[in-house]
């Protein structure tokens, strides 16, 4: 596992390796958000790459001063569920310390997780986590006119600024 950041060596390899490894996904319900242009790599400030799959650190201002981790998370088919009682894998957790890590160096408030649907998801993820998660059935503004449910931890700031639903 290895995290960069956008400006450090490594950082364009490790955007042309995701290229790579998403230039022929098997047909997946959720493939055409691993198209080039749908990774939106210009918003991305971080990138975590391992054998398995990949996902990044985003930053939109309409997240004020707080950037969403596991962005665009992809793990190859063999890769997914590696353990029968779905725990989080350990380079799933390696993989959100290390994205966070980057996160506080680089000023960030708050870092945060989003899911469309089913919420229900971060309490799974909050009891392998060894962070403070919060979460609540409030929707955020990720794009647009589009809300999302998100889980935070505090980075530089305990208090999470962002546009509700």
């Amino acid at each position: 596992m290895n995290t960069f950041i956008r400006n450090d060596l490594g950082y364009d390899e490790a955007i042309e390796n995701i290229f790579k490894m998403v230039s022929d996904l098997p047909n997946d319900k959720l493939k055409e958000n691993y198209s080039k242009e749908n990774l939106k790599v210009d918003e991305w400030i971080g990138v975590s790459l391992f054998a398995g799959g990949f996902s990044s650190i985003a930053y939109r201002d309409i997240w004020n001063n707080n950037c969403r981790i596991l962005n665009r998370f992809y793990k190859k088919p063999e890769y997914r569920f590696e353990n029968k009682n779905r725990r989080v894998s350990e380079e799933t957790k390696l993989m959100i310390s290390q994205q966070l890590e980057v996160a506080k160096k680089l000023g960030y408030d708050c870092a945060f997780m989003s899911r469309e649907m089913k919420q229900q998801a971060f309490n799974h993820y909050k009891k392998y986590l060894p962070q403070e998660w919060f979460s609540s059935n409030d929707r955020y503004l990720m794009y647009y006119k589009g809300y999302q449910h998100i889980m935070w931890t505090p980075l530089n700031n305990n208090k999470l600024i962002m546009e509700k639903e």
